[in-house]
Order: structure tokens, then C-alpha cells, then sequence
């Protein structure tokens, strides 16, 4: 094989690597793929060192059956604060209120089905210690030790070890908890 023919397998091999990668996104009006746009809930109870987070035990794939901050894709037309309260009552069966900023993160490669963007808000709880309850796309849900979670990140699903991580500085910079 030539150095061109070499050359152009390589090209079309790029070429076949950005079809795939774009075809699953969404396009504009004009043509230009767009990320997706999801929300996680960050729900807390008690101190440190018994800090606990709500998490969902996911029904599907992609990482099925492993653990993720109770969250979904947000609606057009949805305001994110708003979506995040709604998914977490529908993933736990909790109200939630006073959804604040934690993190962005849009990594092209933190979802495997395609490029997703996430915004992570810490939300509290309209309840006290409210009783959780899996629904929509949640296999189970329930409360998880912090200090547990931060040394077993093979547990987490997509990026949520390194979102966990960013949460617990977050608390730590607000002193929330």
C-alpha cells in the first residue's frame, strides 16, 4: 500500500469515527449537532462523618445496575431547576426545593449513547428525613455513605464518582453540612 492509500484509509477511517459519533446527536435548525442536556439532584442527610446521599441503583443500560445521582434528560421548553426537582421525585419519590449550583460537566465522552451535558444542584429536601421510593428508570433507591462512596468509585456510574467528588467540596466551601 501506498503512503496516499494509507493516507486516505486513514481519512476514511476518521471520517466513519465522526459519522458514528455524530449520529446520535441532535441537530439545530441549521444543521449543527448539539450535546443533550441532563440534571442530577445531589440530596443529603445528616453530618460528617455520617454523611449520607441519596442515590438511584439504575434499571438500564448504560450501567445498569450500578449506583447514580438520581437525575434525567430535561424536557424542551424545561427550565433545568425546575427538571431536577422533577426527577428526583420521579426517580425517588421525594419533593424537593432550593435547587443551588454544584458543577457543569460536559466531557463529549461521559456518556457512552452520545454527548451529554449535565448540571449537578444540591437540593434539599421538602421533608425531613423523607421515606424513598424507586420509580421511572431507577431499579432501587436509597441512602449511601459518603465516606463509603469516596473509596469505592467502581460502584458509580458515568462520571459521577468525579461529580461526588466535586460535591463534597462544594459542601465543604458552603458548610452545608
Amino acid at each position: 500500500m501506498t503512503s496516499k492509500q494509507s493516507f486516505v484509509n486513514s481519512l476514511k477511517s476518521l471520517s466513519n469515527i465522526y459519522s458514528n459519533y455524530t449520529r446520535n446527536m441532535s441537530k439545530d435548525a441549521q444543521g449543527y449537532p448539539v450535546p443533550s442536556l441532563t440534571v442530577d439532584a445531589a440530596v443529603v442527610r445528616g453530618f460528617k462523618p455520617a454523611l449520607e446521599i441519596l442515590l438511584v441503583t439504575r434499571r438500564k443500560e448504560p450501567f445498569q445496575g450500578r449506583l447514580a445521582f438520581p437525575g434525567g434528560f430535561v424536557e424542551y421548553g424545561e427550565d433545568p431547576e425546575k427538571a431536577v426537582l422533577r426527577e428526583l421525585e420521579e426517580e425517588c419519590g421525594i419533593k424537593g426545593k432550593n435547587p443551588s449550583l454544584v458543577a457543569v460537566r460536559g466531557n463529549p465522552n461521559r456518556d457512552p449513547r452520545k454527548h451529554v451535558v449535565t448540571i449537578c444542584y444540591f437540593v434539599e429536601s421538602v421533608q425531613k428525613d423523607p421515606q424513598v421510593k424507586a420509580g421511572d428508570d431507577a431499579a432501587s433507591c436509597g441512602w449511601y455513605s459518603v465516606d463509603s462512596l469516596i473509596k469505592s468509585p467502581e460502584l458509580l456510574a458515568f462520571d459521577h464518582y468525579e461529580l461526588l467528588l466535586q460535591f463534597v467540596k462544594f459542601l465543604d466551601k458552603t458548610q452545608r453540612r
